[in-house]
C-alpha cells in the first residue's frame, strides 16, 4: 500500500487513531511528569601565583600551566570515584582554557544542594592536589600556587532537555504505534467483509443450482434448441413417409382388387 491509502486507510478508522493518538499524548506528558528536571552548577576558581618568589622553581611550571594540569587531575578516574565515595555526583567537569589560569567547574544534580557540595569538593581536592605536589617538590608554602575561587558553586539553569526527549520518543512511537492499528484494523475488517461476501454469494449460488434442480422446467430435463429442431423435423418428415407407406400398400393391393372384379365377371356371363 502507497502513503495515499494508508492515510485513507487512517481517515476511515478515525474512530481508532484519534483516540489512541489522545492516549499517546497522555502518555506522553505523563512520562515528562516523572523526569525530574537536573540544575546545572556552575563554579569558577583561578590559579593564583604565591606571595613570595621560591629558592627552587615552580613543579607545575607557570600559572597557566598549573591550570592545565589541575583540569587534567580532577578529571581523571581517580578523582572521579573518590568523590563517587563520598555520596556526590562523579559527573562533573573541569576545565582549562588556553593559555589561561582559570579554572571553570561544573556539575548536572538533581538538587541544588548536591550539586554544590559536589564542586565543593571538586574545589577542595584541587587545592590539595596543588599544595601536596609543590610541598612534596620541597616549595614553602609562601611561594606555592593556590586555588582561589572567583565564583562560588551556585545554580546556573534547570535543564529540562531529558523531559522533552523523553516526551517526543513516547509521542512519535505512540503516534506510530497509532497509525500501525488502524491500518490494521482497516485491513481487518475489509477481509471479513470480503470474506462475508463470498459466503453470501457462495449461499446463493447453491440456493440457485437447487432451486433449479428441483424445478420441472429446469434446463437439465428442457430439451436443447438443437434437440427441439430435430424433433421438429422428425415431425415433419413424418407425414410424407405414412403417404409412401400408403400409396406403396395400394399398389400392392390394386392387382388382387383387379383379379375379383375379373372373377366377378365371368361369374356373371356363366
Amino acid at each position: 500500500m502507497d502513503v495515499w491509502r494508508l492515510t485513507v486507510a487512517v481517515l476511515r478508522r478515525w474512530y481508532i487513531f484519534l483516540p489512541l493518538l489522545a492516549l499517546t499524548a497522555l502518555a506522553a506528558l505523563q512520562a515528562g511528569d516523572g523526569v525530574k528536571p537536573q540544575f546545572e552548577v556552575n563554579a569558577t576558581a583561578m590559579v593564583s601565583a604565591g606571595r613570595t618568589a621560591g629558592e627552587i622553581p615552580n613543579p607545575y611550571g607557570g600559572r597557566e600551566a598549573a591550570a592545565q594540569i589541575l583540569a587534567i587531575v580532577l578529571n581523571s578516574n581517580e578523582s572521579r570515584a573518590a568523590v563517587a565515595d563520598m555520596g556526590l555526583h562523579p559527573e562533573y567537569e573541569v576545565s582549562a582554557g588556553s593559555r589561561s589560569n582559570i579554572v571553570n567547574f561544573s556539575v548536572q544534580a538533581a538538587t541544588p544542594e548536591s550539586g554544590m557540595a559536589t564542586l565543593d569538593a571538586v574545589l577542595a581536592a584541587g587545592a590539595a592536589e596543588l599544595q601536596t605536589r609543590q610541598t612534596d617538590a620541597g616549595l614553602i608554602t609562601p611561594a606555592q600556587y593556590t586555588l582561589d575561587i572567583l565564583q562560588a558553586p551556585g545554580v546556573a539553569e534547570v535543564v529540562d532537555d531529558g523531559k522533552m526527549r523523553i516526551m517526543a520518543v513516547v509521542g512519535v512511537l505512540g503516534a506510530a504505534l497509532a497509525f500501525l492499528l488502524a491500518v490494521l484494523f482497516d485491513d481487518l475488517v475489509g477481509l471479513i467483509k470480503r470474506l462475508r461476501r463470498k459466503r453470501r454469494e457462495k449461499r446463493a449460488k447453491v440456493k440457485a443450482d437447487k432451486s433449479a434442480a428441483d424445478s420441472p422446467d429446469s434446463p437439465t430435463t428442457e430439451p436443447s434448441q438443437a434437440e427441439r429442431e430435430d424433433e421438429t423435423a422428425e415431425s415433419a418428415s413424418r407425414p410424407s413417409s405414412d403417404i409412401e407407406l400408403n400409396e406403396q400398400a395400394e399398389s400392392v393391393a390394386t392387382p388382387v382388387e383387379d383379379d375379383e372384379h375379373l372373377a366377378r365377371a365371368g361369374r356373371r356371363d356363366d
